[in-house]
């Protein structure tokens, strides 16, 4: 008696057993389900009283009357229908934009991974033009870190140097006329010059005039210059000759200014008309008298098309000119 007892005694053991396996396990069961449900819910559906979009800018259904716009605050990856359906869908940042037709009730909200909320009611029919804001609470996302080697890898770098390299200039010409004052007359001429970032030039000039019949020389007081010690009659009148011819380098020094010195050969002279009485002719100033080495140096300004001028000049460093011009610029700059 006292076995049969015994063995009820493991029966009713193993019975509890049993079942308390049966438990945890349909748990396990629960727990899996419910981690596989709809993860994502509604929070709120309101109007926007503020928001005129959907009855300035509507967009209408087939039958030509206008939606609502639902705006729902949610990622981009969400799907939904509803049962009149959807006239139009607009993926905007941070909010996608619905429009319903008129009198929609319900919604059928999908996800891919946290599932499908199905036939949600709206408290009341969404109406035409206007506009409702619809707030989806979102799971979490789980950051899953992911542990990894880490190589450094050192890496030698040598210092490089890159040469600087000014922009190609292309090549211009410049012809300018030219207006030269000094030396009692007025002469005319003309300056040619062509460069990149340098050049060339060569400014002739001339006041095309004679200093006529010369019969003598004489100082600037008018006394001969052969020591005669009788001034001749002269009759006022007065000749001059005038004429330069210098070339040399010019040098870009900005986008619209350039510098130009060069050196050639001058020539100046000056002679007064005698009296009828001393035979005529012409007596020659010898102290107003000079020809030699010519020097000159000068600035253009270069525009688009037009250029100008400024320049001194010497001849034998005794006798000062000045020029001025005006011309065109040919090429690209």
């Amino acid at each position: 008696m006292k076995r049969d007892m015994r063995l009820e005694r493991c029966d009713r053991r193993m019975d509890g057993s049993c079942k308390g396996r049966w438990w945890l396990l349909l748990l396990m069961v629960m727990m899996a389900v419910a981690g596989y449900s709809q993860e994502f819910k509604v929070m709120s559906v309101k109007t926007m009283k503020n928001d005129v979009s959907a009855f300035i800018s509507p967009v209408r259904d087939l039958n030509g009357q206008a939606c609502a716009l639902l705006r729902v605050e949610a990622p981009s990856d969400f799907v939904f229908s509803t049962p009149l359906g959807i006239v139009k869908r607009q993926d905007e940042v941070g909010e996608i934009l619905l429009y319903l037709p008129n009198g929609t009730k319900m919604i059928t909200i999908k996800h891919p991974q946290w599932g499908v909320l199905r036939n949600y009611r709206f408290s009341q029919p969404l109406e035409s033009h206007l506009s409702y804001v619809m707030k989806i609470s979102c799971p979490r996302q789980q950051v899953e870190e992911v542990h990894d080697t880490l190589v450094i890898t050192e890496t030698r770098v040598d210092t490089v140097r890159v040469k600087y390299r000014r922009p190609p200039v292309s090549r211009s010409w410049y012809v300018l006329a030219t207006t030269t004052f000094g030396n009692g007359s007025c002469s005319v001429g003309m300056l040619l010059a062509t460069m990149k970032r340098h050049g060339f030039f060569v400014h002739a000039s001339s006041d095309f005039g004679s200093a006529g019949d010369i019969r003598m020389e004489v100082d600037k007081h008018g006394m001969p210059a052969d020591g005669s010690t009788v001034m001749p009659y002269y009759t006022g009148e007065s000749r001059h000759s005038n004429y330069m011819l210098t070339a040399g380098l010019t040098h870009r020094l900005s986008r619209h200014f350039s510098l130009f010195e060069g050196a050639g050969y001058g020539k100046t002279q000056t002679s007064w008309q005698l009296a009828a009485e001393e035979g005529g002719g012409y007596a020659l100033n010898r102290d107003m008298d000079c020809k030699g080495v010519a020097a000159e140096m000068g600035l253009m300004w270069n525009g688009k098309r037009a250029t100008l001028m400024l320049s001194a000049s010497t001849i034998q460093f005794d006798k000062w000119q000045l020029s001025v011009g005006i011309g065109i610029k040919i090429g690209k700059r």
